[in-house]
């Protein structure tokens, strides 16, 4: 992308000077010579000499408003955008029981409710906002890994955006039930069991992968809404790695506490068809949870810092959206570079040219007499 700029843009105000000269002299009488009549003069046809006696005037003028902008320093801007190369980027998307909650009072869930919708759980918050955010980027590599009880690689980084959202609507949440045949396995075909929060086994994967990739920069974004469960990995033992390496190596951290515990709900479930319980009106049942669910904000924030990322405290659908557009205006900016070229010496030229082709035509061909 280019354009134009002046480094004194104030000296075009003596482009009004240089118009206000030729008006005024536009406006001046030319000298005059009674004669008796002028018919003898209509049957002279002009000559090319007197069809271009105002020339010089003109060529001046034009010669004057070119050196008018070669003083305010006329200067060429290209900008390059520097965002192309694209970076790398590990997603790890917490799918514990914990996020089958909504984090909303009675009366907001019964004020949707009467609209005919159902709240979104966090889960469903944070599918939305990350095919969102997959659906911004262009060049940019991403993977993504799942974790419940354990952690499983569920899509290598790449650019195809289209089969990465494919799999992120394929995923299912453990909703809690199991069957009668199989208690270890959930009812509603999970696609991790979600009886834990493998935080530590979660990074290790993402940062496995992220360790493979060539790109200059790399970036993991953490989105959980518990503390370290299960697992066979210290949650900060990546972190620690990471931290303890040269800077250009480092992955850089950004992590998500999603949920307060503050207003958290959880569908009820019948106990006679172990299904979610509804209302006469067909309506979801919401009520608290047995306990509450245990969240670790320090380990977080630690594992962010230590990283040289950034910890996002979402508590709440509305605030994690807000988070998540935070990091990407910090995060993924587009850099620009610019680069700028004088103009200056052409239109000096360009106005010195002027000058002497007028000057030249006045003392030639064009001459006054007197």
């Amino acid at each position: 992308m280019s354009g134009w700029t002046f480094e004194h843009p104030w000296y075009l105000l003596g482009l009004l000077l240089v118009a206000a000269a030729v008006w005024k002299q536009t406006r001046q009488r030319p000298a005059t010579l009674k004669v008796s009549g002028l018919e003898t003069f209509r049957l002279i046809a002009p000559t090319w000499r007197v069809r271009l006696r105002r020339l010089p005037d003109i060529l001046r003028a034009l010669a004057l408003a070119v050196l008018v902008v070669a003083m305010a320093r006329p200067q060429q801007v290209d900008q390059e955008v520097l965002s192309g190369e694209g970076i790398d980027i590990m997603i790890a998307l917490d799918m514990s029981g914990s996020m089958n909650a909504i984090d909303m009072s009675q009366d907001d869930i019964a004020a949707l409710q009467s609209t005919g919708k159902e709240p979104d759980n966090r889960f469903e918050a944070a599918r939305k906002i990350l095919k969102e955010f997959i659906r911004g980027r262009k060049s940019d590599r991403i993977g993504l890994v799942i974790f419940g009880s354990q952690a499983y690689l569920r899509f290598p980084p790449t650019l195809d955006y289209q089969r990465l959202l494919n799999a992120l609507d394929n995923l299912v949440l453990d909703d809690g039930r199991r069957t009668q045949q199989d208690p270890s396995h959930c009812g509603n075909h999970c696609t991790i069991e979600g009886a834990g929060t493998a935080i530590g086994d979660a990074l290790n994967r993402a940062y496995l992968r992220l360790e493979k990739a060539k790109s200059r920069s790399k970036m993991l974004i953490l989105i959980t809404d518990g503390k370290q469960e299960g697992g066979s990995m210290d949650p900060l033992t990546v972190p620690k790695y990471v931290a303890a390496l040269p800077e250009k190596e480092r992955v850089r951290m950004f992590t998500f506490q999603v949920g307060s515990g503050r207003e958290t709900r959880l569908p009820a479930i019948d106990p006679l068809r172990g299904q979610p319980l509804t209302d006469r009106f067909g309506r979801i049942v919401y009520q608290r949870p047995e306990r509450p669910f245990p969240t670790d904000p320090e380990l977080l924030r630690q594992i962010a810092d230590l990283t040289g990322g950034k910890f996002y405290d979402s508590y709440d659908a509305a605030k994690f959206s807000n988070d998540f557009k935070d990091l990407e205006k910090t995060t993924f900016t587009v850099k620009v570079h610019t680069n700028r070229r004088e103009l200056f010496w052409g239109w000096l030229m360009a106005g010195l040219c002027l000058l002497m082709a007028e000057q030249l035509l006045r003392r030639s061909v064009l001459r006054t007499l007197p």
